[in-house]
Order: structure tokens, then C-alpha cells, then sequence
């Protein structure tokens, strides 16, 4: 955790490294991507969005206080109506259907600023609540494999739902989920038991930053997407996909020398023997340009 304080470059680079090498338990997801964020926009403290995310969770806890004075025993539906208030009602967050490509979607910082943004942030809003709150009842929240739109599990007691953080916690059923992953993947795309189960707080960061790279690839942006893969190794230094994507753009960009650094670490990691043919002819070719 930081202290309240300015924050360089170095100083969230710094922090990055030291969630590469945590335990997941140990990572908080909002505020890394709070500081990722920071580094995107060049601001150099998150004090200001740490406390409204404080705020978030106090304003949901104060909904709930009078319900257990009441009733001493909270039901799910009384959390998720308490979260959909504070989150969408009072603090007025929504998905951003009208430009939903705008980089700004997936910046946390940017997110809080126009109160809308992509479903893996605005989930990330959600699951800070809910992990805030876990410690005072038998509650628990993880983000799910669900290709193309970021979903949320809740678990609360014996009872388990799917809410949606993209349009305003809304639980979604079996049919729901196979028409979205139909529409997202192809007619023939069945649901599978991989694409409901939980994933770790490292590999939310991941797929946030995925977000960010493949816009910029895709507005033939390749020094920035490089950036952005640059941050996700920091945040998992032991992942051999990201490595050898990394080094490719290296090369596309003839930042030969660092290309060939970049592959020769992604070979030495790299367990999965399909990929290296691949990578070992590259870096062939790198090396021979060299001379």
C-alpha cells in the first residue's frame, strides 16, 4: 500500500515490479490500476481517486446499516441493490456505449473523472466494493474468463449470480451469456465451463492493458502499444506470451538490439515448445542483420 504522497515515473515503475513478484492475494487491483492509470495521464498522485474509491465503499456500507439493524442478516439482493445505487445512482457510473473504443474507457483515473468507461474497469470499481465489504460478511467476488465482456461472480453464502458491471450489476443467466458469447465469437461458439471460471486479480490487469494495446495497434500506434506491453511485463514478468509479443513489435519498430534481448528471455521462459520455432527463426534473422 502508498503512502499518501507525489508519485514519479519511477515510483509507479517501482510499485509495478513489486506487484510482479507478489502473490496475488497480496495485489491491490484498484489501486495498480489506479497507478497505471496515473502513469498514462501523467498525474503524479492518486491520493484524490483513492479517497472517492473510500467513498464508494462508505456510501454502500451506510445503505446497509439500517437493513442490518433490522433484520441482523443481510440477503444478496440487499448488497447488489445497495452497490447499484452507490455505484450507478448516486455516483452516476455507466457503460460507455456512444464511443466505447475512446482509450479513455480503459484509463481507471479517466473512468472516474467522466463516470463511464469499459465493463473490466467499471468491474474493477465493483469488485473493490465488494472486497471491501467481504471482510464484514461471507462474501466473495472474482472477475470470470468471459471472453469479450468482463463479468463478475458473486458468491454470497450458498447463493452464487453472475452480475454484469457494464450495465448496472444486472444478473445474467445461461441464455444471456450463450447469445453475448455467440455474437462476440461465432453461431458455433458453445459455453464453456473455462469461460465462467474466476480469474486472478494479475490476469484483470493483463486484460485491461490487452484493452489499451490492441486499440493502438489497431490506430497504428506500435511505439505506444510497445509501452503498454512494456507495463504488463512489470506485472507479470513470468509470462512468456507477452515476452515474445514484445519482442516482435521490438522488431517491426528495428529496435533490433532490444528485440533480441527481448526473444532470447522469451526462449529460456517459454515451456510450450509450438512457439519456439517461431521465435528462434526470428531471432536468427535479427541476429544475422547485425552482421
Amino acid at each position: 500500500m502508498l503512502h499518501r504522497t507525489s508519485l514519479s515515473h519511477t515510483d509507479i515503475n517501482h510499485h509495478l515490479k513489486g506487484v510482479g513478484h507478489a502473490n496475488d492475494d497480496d495485489i491491490s487491483l484498484s489501486e495498480t490500476a489506479l497507478l497505471i492509470a496515473a502513469q498514462d495521464q501523467k498525474t503524479s498522485s492518486i491520493d484524490r481517486y483513492k479517497d472517492h474509491l473510500d467513498r464508494l465503499v462508505q456510501d454502500t456500507k451506510n445503505l446497509l446499516k439500517p437493513i442490518t439493524h433490522n433484520r441482523k442478516i443481510l440477503e444478496l439482493n440487499d448488497i447488489l441493490s445497495a452497490i447499484e445505487t452507490v455505484l450507478y445512482d448516486v455516483h452516476g457510473y455507466e457503460g460507455d456505449t456512444e464511443t466505447y473504443d475512446n482509450l479513455e474507457n480503459a484509463n481507471l483515473i479517466a473512468v472516474i473523472e467522466r463516470r463511464k468507461g469499459l465493463p473490466i474497469v467499471l468491474g474493477i470499481l465493483y469488485l473493490h466494493i465488494i472486497q471491501s465489504l467481504s471482510s464484514e460478511q461471507s462474501l466473495f467476488a472474482a472477475g470470470l474468463n468471459f471472453p469479450g465482456h468482463f463479468l463478475i461472480r458473486i458468491s454470497y453464502g450458498k447463493e452464487h449470480v453472475i452480475v454484469d458491471p457494464f450495465d448496472r450489476g444486472q444478473v445474467r443467466e445461461t441464455p444471456w451469456l450463450r447469445a453475448i458469447l455467440k455474437g462476440f465469437m461465432s453461431d458455433q461458439a458453445e459455453l464453456r465451463t473455462e469461460f465462467t471460471q474466476s480469474v486472478s486479480n494479475r490476469n484483470i490487469l493483463l486484460r485491461l492493458q490487452n484493452n489499451i494495446k490492441v486499440r493502438l495497434i489497431e490506430s497504428e500506434e506500435p511505439e505506444k502499444a510497445l509501452e503498454v506491453l512494456e507495463k504488463m511485463l512489470l506485472i507479470a514478468p513470468n509470462e512468456p506470451a507477452i515476452w515474445f509479443e514484445a519482442g516482435t513489435l521490438q522488431a517491426y519498430l528495428n529496435n533490433i538490439l532490444a528485440a533480441i534481448e527481448t526473444l532470447e528471455h522469451y526462449l529460456l521462459i517459454e515451456q510450450d515448445h509450438r512457439g519456439l520455432m517461431e521465435a528462434s527463426q526470428m531471432l536468427q534473422k535479427l541476429k544475422a542483420q547485425l552482421n
